[in-house]
């Protein structure tokens, strides 16, 4: 939380980016190992170039952490096929789901997740029909299974986790934006009605500094009307101060009067 979302979001869109790169230099490693460099290259380059587009074009945005979602997971299929279905590369799909939570967001997560699921099942039985396609080295569904569960499993856990790191990112942005609305460059303001929140915390703050508002109006209010009453009293001592000189005065003159009397 200490950063804006839309920073985060950026952030993301870089790390992507560069698992991007790394995952095509990876696809032409592959493919040059199994003889199948021109379907590496073919496929690479135009989803790192999907991951360019978007990370230069739309960065920060919902339509690039997709497209980032997206060119990633067409990476690692593709490994997968160059590889022809070795198990060990199939270790890209958890790093995958697990990347994606760096932008604090369920929606590429369940994207992921739902392009890996398809993957495995059509391939699986793409490949059972005799066409060249690879998921596993041969068709397995019983395995194919058994990799949805741990995948459903770690999406689970990610889409929980996603929304709890969104939440308290939203928390420290609407925070900052009750502290900025205080502290400004012509003094304390306490009265922060007008800021939108939503999470708990700062609701919880921002009544609380509209209760403290109140309270100090209050005391201003109370504060001038005993500066009020101040004043009235000071002028009564200065009318009663003026009257008591005036009578001092006829006294004094009366009893000069009687004197000569």
């Amino acid at each position: 939380a200490s950063i804006d979302l839309q920073t985060q979001m950026r952030i993301g869109d870089r790390v992507m980016f560069s698992a991007c790169v790394l995952a095509t230099l990876a696809a032409i490693a592959i493919g040059v190992s199994y003889q199948s460099l021109g379907l590496a290259l073919g496929l690479a380059l135009p989803l790192l170039g999907l991951s360019a587009a978007a990370f230069w074009g739309a960065g920060g945005t919902l339509l690039s952490r997709m497209s980032q979602c997206v060119a990633l997971v067409g990476l690692v299929v593709l490994h997968i096929q160059l590889a022809h279905g070795t198990s060990e590369f199939h270790f890209g799909v958890v790093v995958t789901l697990a990347l994606l939570l760096v932008y604090r967001d369920w929606r590429p997560i369940v994207l992921g997740a739902g392009l890996f699921a398809v993957h495995h099942l059509l391939f699986n039985q793409l490949q059972a029909a005799g066409f060249d396609l690879y998921c596993l080295t041969r068709p397995d569904f019983a395995t194919i299974l058994l990799h949805a569960s741990y995948v459903v499993i770690q999406t689970v856990l990610e889409v929980l986790m996603a929304i709890r790191m969104s939440n308290t990112a939203r928390e420290g942005d609407e925070l900052r934006a009750l502290i900025a609305q205080v502290d400004r460059s012509d003094g304390i303001h306490l009265n922060v009605r007008s800021v939108e929140v939503q999470t708990h915390a700062a609701a919880t703050m921002r009544d609380a500094l509209v209760r403290m508002a109140a309270a100090v109006q209050q005391v201003q209010q109370a504060s001038e009307g005993l500066r009020t009453a101040s004043v009235e009293i000071a002028q009564g001592n200065l009318d009663l101060s003026g009257r008591t000189e005036q009578q001092a005065s006829a006294l004094a003159e009366t009893a000069a009067a009687m004197d000569q009397l």
